[in-house]
């Protein structure tokens, strides 16, 4: 225990107990004792798992018998879910333990990235790229499909991302894996084109709308280009392969996740994102962006003051301890507090990179790749929305949006990556 406080990346703990304070009393401004003092003692439980975790031996989580666990557990806790809790906004994401709302979805991060940082840690150049690809995905598909039906539609994207990033990280010949998935996108968007602009089932201002003859011969062109780049290193074959799942996904977007797999209030977010000029989406699926920009904007230069905030004090701002703690944070304490914030996120993620190109591991290296993309895309992902700039998601703010879940993930994450920065120099 003192050989690991003596080894840790100090200055990672400092920043992660720094942004920790600020939810905690970014949380008790607006909810005064209730939230805030709550949020104090998930601080302080997850403090301790945090040191805990940066004191047990990473390579423990490559066992067979752990990873058997750990997905066991997770697949009985995503399924109890749904049969031990009550439906809370037309969701199952919480149940109750012992007084205290648990959300299996998010230690579902954790094992993803274990399990898929286990699963690819070995990545042979005699192996079919599909394949292994394939049997990753049927690994980790349960975990994705439960979260999904939840739903939590945010953090199922999530999983899928944390998995991509390992599998791109894992990948022999990154160059080659880069042409595969632009193949991907090219006929994803080609198929998409040529349905035309009636897609979505609604008139929206996107990139499949109006699309011309002209488009599509520039997609078709783009493909023969990256075809005249990749054939020296991926089998006519598989290429044709990759195109075909390209518009398979595509052309089965309208029938199957449109029109079957999207909640409605999921639908009305992401048109009503594509139509923000639109006044009566503006008054109702655009309102939490346009309260959050609202208290963004009314912050000045400085804020308005420690409790001072109108939007989130007088409700004005829908989850303003949670999805839109951003919000909140910036009227209270303006742009400078934004950037003194955003700092300390730069400081906080590049102390994990540091630990990243530090390790001399394969599998040690997937894990913080691994975690590195769930601290971003979900930080990516909340000051987006804030701001307007991506549709709205249940997407927390890492350490500072209030919920025990979220918050002990991380900090399992960070201490994960503290115990990999203790044991840097293993093979």
């Amino acid at each position: 225990m003192i050989k690991s406080l003596l080894k840790q990346d100090i200055i990672l703990t400092i920043v992660t107990f720094i942004l920790i304070a600020i939810g905690i009393v970014t949380v008790y401004s607006t909810t005064q004792y209730s939230s805030g003092i709550r949020e104090l003692i998930f601080a302080i439980a997850g403090s301790v798992i945090y040191f805990l975790t940066m004191n047990l031996d990473y390579r423990v989580y490559k066992l067979r018998l752990f990873q058997i666990l750990i997905f066991t557990g997770i697949i009985i806790l995503l399924i109890a879910v749904f049969l031990l809790s009550k439906k809370l906004n037309n969701t199952h994401r919480w149940f109750a333990l012992g007084g205290i709302d648990i959300q299996p979805a998010e230690f579902a991060k954790i094992v993803v990235i274990l399990l898929s940082s286990s699963f690819f840690s070995i990545f042979l150049k005699t192996e079919n790229f599909l394949k292994k690809v394939g049997v990753g995905l049927i690994m980790i598909l349960p975990i994705i499909l439960l979260v999904y039906k939840q739903p939590a539609l945010g953090t199922s994207i999530i999983l899928f991302f944390i998995f991509f990033m390992i599998l791109f990280a894992s990948y022999y010949d990154q160059n080659k894996f880069i042409l595969a998935t632009a193949t991907f996108i090219f006929s994803t968007l080609l198929i998409t084109a040529f349905l035309g602009s009636n897609l979505l089932g609604a008139n929206i201002n996107f990139i499949i709308i109006n699309i011309n003859i002209a488009i599509l011969g520039i997609l078709i062109i783009g493909l023969y280009i990256l075809y005249r780049l990749i054939k020296h290193k991926m089998h006519t074959t598989t290429f044709l392969i990759i195109i075909g799942l390209g518009l398979l996904f595509g052309s089965s977007f309208k029938l199957v996740v449109w029109d079957h797999l999207l909640k409605s209030y999921q639908k009305n977010r992401i048109i009503g994102f594509l139509n923000n000029s639109n006044s009566n989406l503006n008054n109702s699926t655009n309102f939490q962006t346009k309260q959050s920009e609202i208290a963004i904007g009314s912050g000045g230069f400085w804020g308005k003051g420690y409790e001072e905030g109108t939007q989130s004090r007088l409700d004005f701002l829908p989850e303003s301890t949670t999805d839109f703690i951003y919000a909140t944070f910036t009227e209270e304490f303006g742009f400078f507090g934004n950037m003194v914030l955003l700092f300390l996120y730069v400081i906080f993620i590049s102390r994990i990179l540091i630990i990243m190109s530090e390790t001399k591991n394969r599998y040690a290296f997937l894990i913080i790749v691994g975690i590195v993309s769930m601290i971003l895309i979900q930080l990516l992902i909340n000051v987006g929305m804030n701001l307007g700039i991506m549709p709205v998601t249940g997407i927390p703010l890492p350490l500072i949006s209030y919920g025990g879940s979220s918050l002990i993930t991380t900090l399992i994450a960070i201490g994960i990556a503290q115990n990999i920065h203790i044991n840097r120099d293993l093979n």
